[in-house]
């Protein structure tokens, strides 16, 4: 089944979505094989789940060597400092934000094609498109707390400081499953704003996907024993 484009636009919002639409429909056109696109579906979930936790990790590391040299007096020079974390923070947006978005928008539209009956280009079972999807959850939240890491101190309540990666993952953790303990709290508007989004990317995950590809499997074998 040939899916159609998304607008251009969209290599603005998340150019690894327009990537992955972009690699998924030149292996369609090229193989038409389900089962192939099944693989290469589950190979890009790794692979990006991967890259995420390498992400974080870089970010716990380069983030203390930047206080040491920038801040510690070794090399304290104002626009060396602004040029390395500027370069650093924006790089992390841009890939980490379009990551979340193709989180979002991927599995959202999978859902609903299923509630609408529409045919699958690929032969995922159920149960893969949970995993699929449970992986992606912890990648968010992964992505989430890098970004969080990254960000200014003021852009927290009372100059709020990660002390490490650890941290800032289980403030991300606690954000996504909205338990709101309070002991951290954005206070800049575009870190309040990305952690409402951060809620409802992780919403369509845990609530909306598992439910519906829970409820769809439920029904399958139901209809299974019928027939046997």
């Amino acid at each position: 089944m040939k899916k159609e484009k998304t607008r251009k636009l969209w290599w603005l919002i998340s150019p690894t979505y327009k990537y992955a639409e972009k690699k998924k429909l030149e292996l369609i056109e090229k193989t038409g094989k389900p089962s192939d696109l099944s693989d290469a579906l589950r190979e890009y979930n790794r692979r990006y789940l991967l890259m995420s936790i390498s992400w974080c990790v870089g970010a716990a590391i380069l983030v203390p060597i930047g206080h040491y040299f920038f801040d510690g007096g070794y090399y304290a020079h104002d626009f060396a400092k602004y040029v390395f974390g500027g370069l650093v923070i924006f790089l992390s947006w841009i890939f980490l934000i379009s990551r979340a978005v193709e989180i979002f928008k991927s599995f959202l539209d999978d859902a609903v094609q299923k509630l609408d009956g529409d045919k699958p280009s690929s032969d995922l079972k159920y149960g893969q498109r949970l995993r699929l999807s449970f992986n992606s959850y912890i990648e968010l939240i992964i992505n989430f707390a890098t970004l969080y890491y990254l960000a200014p101190s003021y852009y927290f309540k009372d100059c709020y400081q990660f002390s490490t990666i650890f941290e800032a993952i289980y403030f991300s953790g606690v954000t996504i499953t909205t338990l709101g303990y309070g002991d951290i709290s954005p206070s800049n508007p575009i870190l309040q704003l990305l952690s409402v989004f951060q809620v409802l990317a992780g919403f369509s995950l845990i609530v909306v996907c598992f439910a519906i590809y829970s409820g769809l499997a439920l029904g399958q074998e139901k209809s299974n024993n019928r027939v046997n």
